[in-house]
């Protein structure tokens, strides 16, 4: 994360994000709007118990539902300054527009099924949340990947679930991601997913949208947000008038990365 006055950019950070699933991305640009900083800082009083388990997993345990995270379309608010390798962020199901709700259809599935799907088995790293009011979450990340879980709880208690009823976001899986999942894709009653980039919103374009409103945050001029974009050498010979309109382009970066942080980071979703 950037501060304003204070913007220094390495371009490993920011090529490490390549990898992330869309998922990842909406918490990249949702950590940095200044509402939800201010509101993290507001709220010690709903900060969830975190515990690891036994078997390599994580518990959290919010003790009661958070009205100003669910504004933002979380169970509760993550660290800020945590990135989404870092974190676990558990997105809201109803504006998880990509998700496929197949819970009652997968329930009797696996009911029938002589190879029930043992969470234990499916590769990642795994957290759990558990909110009141609400159905347990399963969280299933790996650097490519992530899968969020609805766990039935008459069918799979805590710390024993076996059963898992599925509330997944199609476009986080990627099809050459599908093979360490295949096992579980087995069980989704032939759901096909939707592996197409979000148009638009292909990495290389998230990563220079998320440069431009660092860039931004911290103060930093257009120029100097197009310099770390494109290049210095490339902006000195086409910067106000050139053929690739790298000033016009540097702001629509910014412009879109406010976009992004402050309400367009549901698209991702």
């Amino acid at each position: 994360m950037t501060h304003r006055g204070q913007w220094r950019y390495h371009t490993g950070l920011y090529d490490r994000l390549l990898t992330l699933p869309y998922s990842g991305w909406a918490w990249e640009f949702k950590r940095r709007d200044p509402a939800l900083l201010k509101a993290y800082r507001s709220l010690t009083a709903f900060a969830p118990a975190v515990l690891q388990r036994s078997d390599g997993s994580t518990l959290i345990r919010q003790p009661i539902r958070c009205p100003v995270a669910e504004h933002f379309g979380l169970h509760f608010l993550p660290d800020p300054r945590k990135s989404a390798y870092e974190t676990t962020p558990f997105w809201l199901p109803d504006i998880m527009s990509a998700n496929m709700d197949a819970a009652a259809a997968i329930a009797e599935k696996l009911r029938e099924s002589d190879r029930p799907l043992n969470w234990r088995n499916i590769p990642g790293r795994k957290t759990f949340l558990m909110v009141p009011g609400r159905r347990t979450k399963l969280n299933i990340a790996s650097d490519t990947y992530t899968a969020q879980l609805a766990i039935d709880p008459s069918e799979a208690p805590v710390p024993l679930a076996i059963y898992l009823t599925l509330q997944i976001g199609a476009r986080h899986l990627i099809r050459d991601n599908l093979r360490l999942l295949q096992d579980f894709a087995d069980h989704c009653c032939g759901l096909k997913f939707d592996c197409r980039p979000l148009r638009g919103y292909a990495p290389d374009k998230l990563k220079r949208t998320l440069i431009a409103l660092d860039g931004s945050l911290a103060g930093a001029s257009q120029r100097e947000i197009g310099a770390a974009i494109f290049g210095e050498d490339q902006i000195k010979s086409d910067w106000d008038t050139g053929v690739h309109a790298f000033k016009s382009r540097t702001r629509r970066l910014i412009r879109k990365g406010r976009d992004l942080m402050e309400k367009d980071y549901r698209d991702l979703l």
